[in-house]
This record gives C-alpha cells, structure tokens and sequence, in this order.
C-alpha cells in the first residue's frame, strides 16, 4: 500500500480566526459548509493575481470563491447542481446601488404591513409542505404578504431577487424549525410554546444588514470583472461552459480552480438538500432540480459495481469499511464501502473534467477537503483525491493543513447509535493544491 506523505507546513496563520467571514455579500444568507472567505483570497491573491486569469469554482455552493474572484479583478464562472446555490450566488455577485435597495425595501415592508393591518391575504405559501407543522398560522400570514410584494415588483430581476434571498432568511429565523443545524429538524415542544417570531421584524432587521453588505460590495468589487453562477453538474463541465461568453476565457479554459467538494454522501455529511427545501419551495424554485440536490450530488447514486479508480489507498480504504461494515452493520444489506466508492467515483469524474477546461502550464487547482470518518475508518481524501489526481495530469505541489475555527459542530458525535461509542467530527481541512 503506498500512502502519499508529502505535505508542506504552512509558514502562514491558515486558521483565520480573527477574519470576518460575513463580510461583504458573504454574511447574506446562511449555507452550509461555507469555504472560510479568507481561503479563496489568499488563493487567488498567489495563483491569479494578474485580472486576466480566470477562476473557476465547480462545486460553487453559495459562491464565496466567485464574489473573492471580483473583489480582486477577476472573472469567474462557478456551477453547482442546487438552484437555491446558484440563487444566493447570482445575487452575492451582482453589485446593486444601495439607494434603490432602500428604495424598494421600504415600499415592500410599508405595503406589508399595510395589508397585514387590515387583514388582506395571499394564498401563495407553498403546497407540497406541512405548512402547520413548519410554520405558526400569523408566520404563515406575514410570509405570504412579504412573498406577494417581492414576486409583484415591478424591479428589475436582480433588484428582486436581492429581496428574495432577505425573505429566504426571514422565512428560515421564523419557522418552527431548529436553526442551528442545516438538516430539518424541528424545534422542541417546550421551546416552540415560547417561540414568537416577528417576520416583519427579522425581515426588516435582514434587509438593513443585506443592504449595508451590498454597499461594502459594490464599492470595492472591480466593476471590469464579471461572475457566471451557473446550475450545472461538474460531472459535465463543457455543457456549463458553453452559457458563458467566449470572450469570457482563454481560449475557452480557466487558470485557477478554488473549491471545496462536498465531504460525502449527503444522508451522513452535509445535506444540501434539506437545507435547500424549504426556503427553494417558498421562492418556487424548480422543484424537480431542488428536490433532487442531494441524489444528484456526488455521490448520491450508488454504482452498479465497484471499478478500479488508479488509486491504491482508496482501495486500501474501501476494503477496511468494507470488513467494518459485516462486522458493525445489523443491516447486511447496508453497504457504507460502497457509499464511499460512489462519492469517489463521482470525484474521479469531476477531476477529469477539470483538467480538460484548465489551461495547460498555467494553472493551478485547490481543493479545499476534510477527511471524514465512516464505519470507524478515516477517510484520507487529501491523499486518495492526490493520487486520482495524477491521472488527469494534475501535479501534486503542497498539501496545507489546517484547524477549521470557530465549527458549527460538536467535536464528538455518535455516528452508529451505540451506547458510549463516538467518534471524532471533522475539525480540520486539508487545501490541496496542484499544477496542471
């Protein structure tokens, strides 16, 4: 078995602990398993520092690597198979002056309130979800108000759909569902009884904050850099690419690749999907692509068979799960070897792609990625990702290691249900970094 060691210790502070990481558009709306804002600028400050190169996120989520791109003069292009993503990522990038922001914000909140106030109501809340349960009945009222004055608008689109992301977040702080964690979960009976929110508050409170982001933006994102928020799979990069303008790249590559992937199969990692429900439901998004995220995530469809992928440590790995996975499983026919197969497999398809859009001897490409733990075996995704890598023509240069400050999850967790096992939650990443 051969295990890849080579690893270089930064000589820089990579924790960020003192960084803000809502600043500018990047504190708009809550995401899970955000990129530190810091990362992507120190990666595009060393790799792209000439305006010309172009940066390049596959696996975009809520497109912090692509406001980072236009913040240092940059064009960008970042996809993502979540619509809710490429939502919140077209307006985090796209500079709006703040005065007609404040205009439209007060028309919106002063007619919502109007209608509340002399019970006027709109019947738009979404059908396909168990309104009573999510929602209090006044919530409820209050949302369809502010939805009405937002859809009705007659603002251009981007200027609309700043306001459809304030009203995301609003309905997410008002609804009956635990906020501290991305998957649905709804709050207990003790705390729902005293749970009172005020939409028109939260929502007022997120539009003043939202509105001074966007100022922050707009004076400092270069105004000659534009950014490409795309719905697209990074299984299938050339199909994306195709949207955007020619003149766009380089002779239809990209110089720089800033990502993180997501950790695994979304049913035990981070769940896009569930996240992404609801507010993607009160904002009519297609639901037949939102509905889907997480199967059509990496990893979300398990393969017929298991392929040899080139990497010896992944084969290694799997066969550990897999002798973990008789011995631990009460469900024999639950398979978590082949979970972890399918995730890579997907990966391996992505990092051949990525490499047939980068522009030879030029670039560079980081993945930011954390090694998650299944079956009681840690996964080394910074190593197996290395060797897959290899193929594709992608030269290993530096692994930096890093502690994740200030994690939104608890530091042990108990991840097969058994009485005093648990196991260690995912508290450090790896940016792995190559030359093509």
């Amino acid at each position: 078995m051969v295990i890849l060691r080579t690893v270089i210790e930064p000589t820089e502070d990579w924790t960020f602990r003192k960084y803000d990481t809502k600043k500018f558009t990047h504190g708009f709306h809550l995401y899970p398993a955000r990129m530190h804002p810091e990362i992507a600028r120190r990666l595009i400050v060393k790799y792209a520092s000439e305006s010309k190169k172009v940066v390049f996120d596959p696996f975009m989520g809520s497109g912090g690597v692509l406001v980072e791109a236009l913040l240092n003069g940059n064009n960008s292009v970042g996809i993502d198979v979540n619509p809710f993503a490429v939502l919140l990522s077209k307006v985090k990038t796209t500079t709006i002056i703040p005065a007609r922001l404040q205009k439209t914000y007060e028309k919106i909140i002063s007619n919502s309130k109007s209608d509340f106030d002399n019970k006027i109501k709109y019947n738009n809340a979404p059908k396909s979800m168990n309104l009573s349960f999510w929602y209090k009945p006044e919530v409820i009222h209050k949302l369809e108000i502010l939805k009405h004055h937002i859809f009705s608008s007659n603002e251009p689109r981007a200027i609309k759909d700043f306001f459809k992301v304030c009203f995301s977040l609003s309905s997410r702080k008002a609804s009956n569902q635990r906020n501290s964690i991305y998957k649905i979960y709804r709050i207990g009976k003790e705390k729902l009884d005293k749970f009172k929110p005020d939409v028109f508050e939260i929502f007022e409170e997120t539009c003043l904050k939202n509105i001074e982001k966007m100022t922050d933006f707009t004076d400092m994102a270069n105004k000659n850099a534009r950014a490409f928020p795309l719905l697209g799979d990074s299984r299938n990069i050339s199909e994306a690419f195709a949207k955007v303008p020619e003149e766009i790249f380089d002779n239809g590559k990209a110089h720089l690749v800033v990502t993180s992937p997501p950790y695994g199969d979304h049913k035990t990692t981070v769940a896009y999907g569930q996240f992404s429900k609801h507010p993607g439901l009160w904002l009519e998004l297609p639901e037949e692509h939102l509905l889907e995220v997480d199967i059509t995530g990496l990893g979300g469809t398990k393969k017929d068979a298991l392929s040899d992928l080139g990497s010896p440590l992944l084969e290694s790995t799997l066969k550990q799960v897999h002798k973990n996975d008789k011995e631990l499983s009460k469900n024999k026919n639950l398979s978590r070897a082949d979970d972890v197969f399918s995730f890579f497999h997907d990966l391996d398809l992505c990092l051949q792609q990525i490499s047939s859009v980068l522009k030879q001897d030029q670039s560079h490409c980081c993945f930011v990625v954390a090694n998650r733990t299944v079956r009681r075996v840690k996964i080394p995704t910074d190593q197996i990702i290395i060797e897959l890598g290899k193929k594709h023509g992608l030269r290993h240069v530096d692994t930096i290691h890093r502690t994740i400050a200030n994690k939104a999850m608890a530091i042990k967790n108990a991840p097969e249900n058994i009485t005093d096992f648990t196991g260690e939650t995912m508290t450090k990443e790896s940016i792995v970094i190559w030359k093509y």
